[in-house]
């Protein structure tokens, strides 16, 4: 188990080193934004539908849109694409890490 969470965490680490370096030394206007995010989603192989039991719902990484917390729609966020509200719960990524049962 413990393995296992070490392993996370290097996935994690590894996962944001490459989101960082994908990320354009740019202003953040609106317009680099949608750069910036294009470049992430695609070295973390973004898609729209979940990998088996994995899905963004289910990511420590998954930001729930504070106003509609059941919605099912593409108007959440992640913490490994700054500024994008386009996050739906059932997509999928490299950078998934499950959120601990409690």
């Amino acid at each position: 188990m413990e393995d296992q969470a070490k392993h996370s965490r290097r996935k994690v680490l590894k996962v944001g080193m490459t989101a960082l370096a994908v990320i354009p030394i740019v202003g953040f206007s609106g317009r680099a934004f949608a750069k910036q995010n294009t470049a992430i989603r695609a070295a973390l192989k973004f898609q729209g539908q979940p990998n088996a039991d994995k899905q963004c719902s289910k990511c420590v990484n998954f930001i729930v849109n504070k106003d509609k917390p059941t919605n099912d729609e593409t108007i959440n966020q992640c913490k490994l694409y700054p500024g994008d509200t386009e996050i739906p719960p059932h997509g999928y990524c490299l950078g998934f890490v499950k959120k601990p049962t409690t």
